[in-house]
Order: C-alpha cells, then sequence, then structure tokens
C-alpha cells in the first residue's frame, strides 16, 4: 500500500514535490478508503505541458534505477535527468523517496544520485506495527552503516556496492529477506503504464491476463455490465506471414531468442466474438480481429484486465492519461467498481477530463490532485485540492474552469 512519494530535481520538477496518498480526515466516500486511512484512488489533472506525464515518469525512473542499479550496462539507459531552466538545478543530484506499507510494517526508502550516477545518500526505515521506527541502514558520502540487529541481511556487503550501485538492490540481490520485501513491493506491485508506450504495454500485458479464464470471464462481465456487445475474447496463435517473417529472419536488433520464438510459434491475437443475425434470428457467432474494434473498445479490453489483476494482487496500478478514448461515465464507472472492489489496491491515473469533477459522488477531495507550471520559471508544481480547504458542497468543475485552483491552460486571444 502506498502512502507517500516525493522527489526533487526530475524533469520539469525543480523543488521538493511530495504526493500522498493518505486521507485528509474529511467525510467524503468513507467506501473509497483503505483501513479509514489511505486512498484507494488519485486523480492527477492539468493543462497540456503542465507535468502530469513528467509525475508519472518520476515514478518509472525511481523503479528503474532500483531494478537496474546492479547491471552497469542498463545503467547507461538512464541518465541524469535534471530540471534544465535552471543552471544550479542543471548539475544537482535528484532525489527520490518512498514510503509504503507490505508485510505487516511500513517502510521508507530514498536515494539521492548525482548526474555520474554515483549515490550520494541512501536510506532505509523499517517501523512493525505498534513498534518504534528503525533505520536498517544509512549511506552518505563518508560510507554505509547498517543495524546489526535489525538488518543482519546486510553483513560482508557493504564492499561488495560500488558508488553507483545502490545498497538496497545489492542486498537483494543476495536474498536479504528484508531487501527482498522492499525490492519486489518497489519493482513489481507498482504496476506503471506512461503515455508513450500505453497502448502496446497495456495490450501486452492484458493479453498474458486474458489467458486466465478468472480474469477473462470478469472482464467479460464489466464489458456486458458497460453496454458492450463482446460476447467473448480468445487468444488465438497465428503463423507470420512470409514476407514479415524474412523481415524478422533480417532484424539484426532483434535478440535471437524472440526471433525463433516468433518464427516457430507464430504471434499470438486477440479474437472477440460477436452475435452473427440473420434479420433479427441470432444465428451464431463471428470473431472480429481485435484491430476492427474501435479504439475504446481496445482501450478497455486493455485495461480491464490490469485494473482486475491489480485489486487481485493488491498492487498499485498508475496510467498517464486514462482518459484516452475513454467516455466520462465510463472513467466514473471504472472508478466506482474499483473503489467498491478494492481492498488494498491502489489506483493512480493523470487526465484530461474535468468532467470527473462535476459529481462529488466520483472522487474524495483529497483524491484531486494537480499540477501546474510556474508561469515565470516553467517548473512543475504538485499539489491537492484538499490545500484550498473547499467545501464538500464546492462545485469543483466550476471552480477549476474559473481558475481557482490553476492547473489550467492560461490562453491569449489567439485572433486572427
Amino acid at each position: 500500500m502506498l502512502i507517500e512519494f516525493e522527489f526533487e530535481n526530475y524533469r520539469s520538477f525543480k523543488n521538493r514535490t511530495l504526493f500522498s496518498m493518505e486521507n485528509a480526515n474529511i467525510d467524503d466516500l468513507k467506501k473509497h478508503l483503505i483501513k479509514n486511512n489511505y486512498l484507494k484512488v488519485s486523480a492527477i489533472l492539468g493543462a497540456n505541458a503542465s507535468g502530469k506525464s513528467n509525475f508519472i515518469k518520476a515514478f518509472i525512473k525511481f523503479t528503474s534505477i532500483i531494478r537496474n542499479s546492479i547491471n552497469p550496462e542498463k545503467q547507461k539507459n538512464y541518465p541524469h535527468e535534471p530540471f534544465k531552466l535552471d543552471i544550479n538545478a542543471q548539475n544537482a543530484p535528484t532525489f527520490f523517496r518512498i514510503h509504503f506499507f507490505e508485510n505487516d510494517s511500513f517502510f521508507e526508502y530514498l536515494f539521492e544520485i548525482d548526474k555520474t550516477g554515483n549515490i550520494l545518500k541512501e536510506e532505509l526505515y523499517q517501523k512493525e506495527q505498534n513498534k518504534n521506527k528503525k533505520y536498517l541502514f544509512k549511506r552518505d558520502k563518508k560510507g554505509i552503516k547498517y543495524n546489526s540487529r535489525s538488518f543482519k541481511e546486510a553483513k560482508g556487503l557493504i564492499d561488495k556496492t560500488r558508488e553507483n550501485a545502490l545498497f538496497l538492490s545489492v542486498v537483494n540481490q543476495f536474498n536479504g529477506e528484508i531487501s527482498k520485501i522492499v525490492y519486489e513491493y518497489i519493482t513489481q506491485k507498482i504496476v506503471i503504464i506512461d503515455d508513450l508506450d500505453c497502448d502496446d504495454k497495456m495490450a501486452l500485458i492484458s493479453k498474458e491476463l486474458l489467458k486466465k479464464e478468472t480474469i477473462k470471464t470478469q472482464t467479460l462481465k464489466i464489458l456486458k455490465k458497460l453496454d458492450f456487445s463482446i460476447k467473448d475474447i480468445e487468444i488465438k496463435k497465428e503463423e507470420i506471414p512470409t514476407f514479415i517473417s524474412e523481415k524478422i529472419k533480417n532484424d539484426t536488433n532483434l535478440p535471437e531468442e524472440i526471433k525463433k520464438d516468433l518464427l516457430t510459434n507464430g504471434i499470438e491475437t486477440i479474437k472477440t466474438k460477436h452475435y452473427l443475425f440473420e434479420k433479427e434470428n441470432i444465428k451464431g457467432f463471428i470473431d472480429f480481429d481485435f484491430f476492427e474494434e474501435s479504439e475504446g473498445t481496445k482501450k478497455l479490453i486493455n485495461i480491464l484486465p490490469l485494473i482486475i489483476n491489480t485489486i487481485n494482487k493488491e498492487n498499485v496500478l498508475i496510467i498517464d492519461e486514462l482518459d484516452n478514448s475513454l467516455h466520462t461515465l465510463l472513467i466514473k464507472n471504472l472508478i466506482e467498481w474499483f473503489t467498491n472492489n478494492s481492498k488494498k489496491a491502489q489506483f493512480i491515473f493523470t487526465t484530461h477530463d474535468l468532467n470527473i469533477l462535476d459529481k462529488p459522488e466520483v472522487l474524495r477531495r483529497d483524491e484531486i490532485w494537480f499540477v501546474n507550471k510556474n508561469p515565470k520559471y516553467e517548473y512543475s508544481e504538485l499539489y491537492s485540492l484538499i490545500e484550498f480547504n473547499v467545501r464538500k458542497d464546492k462545485n469543483i468543475l466550476k471552480g477549476l474552469l474559473k481558475g481557482e485552483f490553476g492547473a489550467i491552460p492560461i490562453i491569449d486571444n489567439l485572433g486572427n
């Protein structure tokens, strides 16, 4: 369960930025809460180029550094990405911190990384329920020290840690029990879909998930409730056409094992089944190729298995631009379905769809976040609606459009 994520000097975010899934002790939509303290859903809104996608990318950067820290070759793919519009920030380090609850403990993990990839600071804390918070290890420019009673798994590993490798990742590599909990939560339980690879990544994950009968059945059930006419979904193997197989054989960038699998086993495609009619009588079924469906239908078929799996696994699902190809009413229904069915799962998304704000029964006031770009210095700022002390009956949409909360485009008259 995610509690907080904090970062500094990453892309358009220059200053220390805190995102929280803690509730604000307001009397809104109690079913949206986990253990009466933490939020199941958060929506991030803002104008184009305000920094919403960079907020998602900060999560990706954070998890990628941890995942690839012990592999020098993969490290090269994640260069320094500071705020570029300030001379001092260009050479300053980037900071990340996460606070979460897993395996009956609260964990807090942070690190600071410089432009060369060296780790300047790294700390891990644990707070078991009904006990005091304790440090597991601390690292600075002078070195690493660890709690010999609570973090015995670190013994003998300090000398094995390069200055550009995270100590957490190193200890996890040697099967440390606590480090494994932290590492796997960050790299496996936080599932991120950013806008650049949204459709391809969702399709790839969903295709695998739809092979599970329980997830497919639940997906079809929801599609039916949302008034879609799809009667079944199948994953079918298809032989690759000759002209494509020749391209695969000649592709020098494609790993040999992937080439072999594609050429031997073919490719998997999604087929949807619809009723076939003769006048007003049902005569059977007809298959549709996935590309024949509307963009909205494809988006739903891709996203529903992800959401169902998130609930089942009690994961955190983060999606950039949720509203792409989806109607406002569908988004509202997805939020309602998620909050009704989630026990500990969490759903965080960015959107341009302001209409989800028009009814107070869709989102709690503390589930609404805004990203705004500073008009003078051009850095992004993230803040919660709750900071404005708005009343429960306040028309949030009207207030936003009037500019009361920022986070909308400032447009001069374009004239002719």
